[in-house]
């Protein structure tokens, strides 16, 4: 079963809302096809049922018992003894010839239910019956039953009756149809019914007792009982069952080593003659003689080949058994639909196929319509659900925001729901067309090098700059081949890694320019696994020549630049240890040349911190705050100024920093809090950790600053009216700025005027 997962937190989609709907739809079908297919399973008398029975029937056919000879009442006999019926010594005569030749059994398919005008013929007949002493003849039942009387028998009469073997019904039931496909093996009036003429010249066939076939369980109507249905399982030979002239019999042109031991069966065939019946041989041969039927039912018979229905309760089990397998496959293969209701109709003829040759008839059909109704509702409740989907997607996607102008729309039909949703699948498709051109054109106009690739690493989309970068055209080409002809640093030629391998780093690729490579996952709008890559390659070779230029030129400042003046500061100190140099004269050179290295120091320090030249290690912020105040310290004692610090053992938390410039921000903080405070006040640090983030505070008492300058205060080069008195050229505080933005903090300030300032960093704490 195709399903849809549902996440945590979220909130079912339209398509799962769908099939949770169709599932218990589907549910509620299988409710009614259910009980629907059993009460057709019942149904017996489906005429697809029957021609389904009698092609059947034909795919296994039964050989003829050799045993069986018709003696036929034909054309040819009525021409030779004149027309019917016959004098009854006629009859007598045949029997003494039969009883001579020591058949098995005779069963006497005329019937003799009045008696002849001549007593003495009668008697005639009755003295061969009692002499073969092996000889069944029929009785009739009434056609229609008298009035508020039960349905009653016609009996041969009473000297017939009395010297036969036995004497049973021959009645055969027709089906809806009006064929013959069944009898029944008892009947009669109740309580005492009789037993069907073919059996009865079957059990003299068989030494060893027999229980009749078929369910013993009675059915009656207007008072005639019958039970033990079998369906006849009628021959499909050319020859049919071997047959000898009544005449011929009679005159013995037939060897006696013909008829003895035989199941001789007597009865008419010559058409206009006799009972006749349509049964599943009348499309091929015509109407079939009642003797065919007697001679059909004894042959299967006597190869316990006799066809008996399934009962109702294995009936209704295997054919809701069948269709409820269905259903439940069609739920969870629903993409296998066609196949699996082709292969259940397959299965249930295979079933019945092999039932019947086993001697037991179900009929499939019932399983068959609920699996064809099954498999149409499941397909008009897919289709259904499917333009309910797009109805709902294509809505939505109409609502989204428009990128550019929208061509016109075509008006859809009224009325026509199809029509309709054919008409905005067609907008979508030119919507998704033009922004498809959209991102294409803007893709290739984008200033850096730029390519698309698909889940497998071949290129889908590269734009002009890109195809400029490697000199060739890459649509279709592996990505990661491509890299390593570049240069790209770890890519050996053989087996190349995957896409999602890359990071956002930096190389110099073959021709000495440097690259920066970033890659970016391309997500489904639904989330998952990525459908994509966006990577992009900037060329940063001129920044990285500024770099270079800027990295002399901070050498400059830190080595060529202050060397002059530290060199100055010594001369002066020698001068003025010799007594040479004019005092006023010395300070004020002395004092000139310390501003002039103190700002050069700011200068180098803000250039580090605006740097890419970071070393990051974990560090305990603890020990940067210690080393901040060993350096602070001496400024402090100068203005009596006491420092004092809150870090306790939850406050020990560990950044990922680069020590040195972290220290040297700290210690800026700390030196303009000592600046800006008057002798003998306190400056306090606190440090503390609290869900992820680490937060020092360091506050002073001192003159404060007002509130229109905070929002300037991390620029460069500005000076504050609460800075005046004091040196300095504004880049304290922006380089603290820059080095807290490169670890990923925060920074804050609150102050207020003659009350103190206080400046909070927040850092980010550095997971186990």
């Amino acid at each position: 079963m195709t399903r849809w997962p549902r996440k945590e937190g979220r909130e079912p989609t339209q398509a799962q809302q769908l099939f949770r709907r169709m599932v218990r739809e589907w549910l509620g079908v299988s409710l009614i096809l259910l009980p629907l297919t059993a009460v057709l399973s019942l149904s017996h008398g489906l005429t697809l049922s029957n021609l389904l029975y009698d092609n059947l029937q034909r795919l296994s056919p039964l050989p003829v018992d050799p045993r069986i000879l018709i003696v036929t009442i034909d054309d040819y006999s009525l021409q030779q003894l004149g027309k019917w019926p016959w004098p009854r010594p006629v009859h007598a005569d045949l029997l003494d010839r039969l009883t001579a030749a020591q058949p098995r059994g005779v069963l006497f398919d005329v019937i003799f239910s009045e008696p002849d005008p001549n007593p003495e013929n009668d008697q005639r007949l009755a003295q061969a019956l009692c002499q073969a002493g092996n000889v069944y003849i029929p009785l009739l039942r009434e056609g229609v039953a008298r009035f508020d009387q039960p349905l009653a028998e016609i009996e041969p009469v009473a000297p017939l009756s009395q010297c036969a073997k036995g004497v049973g019904h021959i009645n055969a039931e027709a089906d809806a149809d009006g064929k013959v496909r069944s009898v029944y093996l008892r009947e009669g009036p109740a309580p005492q019914p009789r037993a069907q003429l073919a059996w009865l010249l079957y059990q003299a066939s068989t030494d060893a007792a027999v229980a009749l076939p078929g369910s013993s369980a009675p059915q009656t109507a207007q008072g005639w009982q019958r039970s033990h249905n079998v369906r006849i399982p009628f021959i499909r030979q050319p020859g049919g069952f071997p047959t000898v002239p009544y005449v011929s019999v009679l005159r013995g042109d037939v060897p006696a080593q013909l008829l003895r031991d035989r199941l001789i069966l007597i009865g008419s065939t010559a058409p206009g003659l006799g009972d006749r019946y349509v049964t599943p041989q009348s499309a091929s041969l015509g109407t079939t003689p009642g003797i065919e039927i007697q001679a059909n039912l004894l042959n299967g018979l006597l190869q316990q080949r006799s066809i008996l229905v399934l009962g109702n309760g294995w009936t209704l089990s295997l054919s809701t058994a069948l269709v409820a397998a269905l259903l439940a496959l069609l739920l969870f293969r629903p993409r296998r639909a066609l196949w699996l209701t082709l292969g259940g109709l397959a299965s249930a003829l295979l079933v019945s196929a092999l039932l019947l040759r086993a001697g037991w008839w179900w009929s499939p059909m019932a399983s068959l319509l609920g699996m064809i109704l099954g498999y149409l509702v499941w397909n008009w409740r897919r289709l259904n659900a499917v333009l309910a989907y797009f109805g709902w997607e294509l809505q939505r996607l109409d609502n989204e925001p428009k990128v550019f102008p929208e061509r016109r729309r075509t008006a859809a039909p009224a009325g026509d729901v199809l029509q309709g949703q054919i008409v905005a699948l067609e907008q979508a498709m030119s919507r998704t067309r033009d922004t498809r051109r959209f991102i294409a054109d803007g893709l290739e106009y984008l200033p850096v090098a730029t390519l698309i690739s698909g889940p497998d690493g071949r290129v889908l989309l590269a734009n002009r700059n890109a195809r400029g970068l490697f000199a060739d055209d890459l649509v279709g080409e592996p990505l990661m081949a491509r890299l390593a002809g570049l240069g790209y640093p770890g890519l050996a030629e053989g087996a190349l890694p995957a896409v999602s391998t890359l990071g956002s780093s930096e190389f110099r690729d073959t021709q000495g320019r440097s690259l920066r490579l970033e890659l970016a996952p391309l997500l489904p709008a639904d989330g998952g696994a990525a459908i994509g890559w966006l990577l992009s390659l900037t060329d940063l070779s001129l920044e990285r020549e500024a770099e270079e230029q800027r990295a002399v030129l901070l050498r400059f400042l830190s080595h060529d630049l202050r060397a002059p003046h530290s060199a100055i500061l010594a001369l002066l100190d020698v001068q003025h240890q010799q007594g040479s140099a004019d005092p006023q004269l010395h300070s004020q050179i002395e004092v000139q040349v310390r501003k002039a290295l103190g700002l050069t120091e700011a200068f180098v320090q803000l250039a580090k911190a605006e740097s890419e030249a970071y070393q990051f290690a974990p560090s305990m912020f603890a020990m940067l705050v210690l080393d901040a105040f060993d350096q602070a310290m001496s400024c402090a004692q100068l203005k009596q100024i006491e420092l004092l610090h809150d870090l306790d053992e939850e406050a020990e938390g560990m950044v990922l920093a680069d020590p040195s410039l972290l220290t040297r921000a700290l210690f800026n903080l700390l030196e303009n809090a000592i600046k800006y405070s008057p002798p003998r006040s306190q400056v306090r640090v606190r440090v503390s950790c609290a869900q992820g983030w680490l937060s020092c505070e360091i506050s002073d008492q001192g003159q404060g600053i007002s509130a229109q300058e905070l929002p300037e205060l991390f620029s460069q080069y500005r000076r504050f009216a609460s800075a005046q008195g004091s040196e300095g050229l504004g880049l304290g505080l922006s380089m603290v700025k820059a080095v807290v933005d490169r670890h990923g903090g925060r920074i804050f300030c609150q102050s207020r005027v003659n009350e103190g300032t206080t400046f909070r960093m927040e850092l980010p704490l550095l997971e186990d």
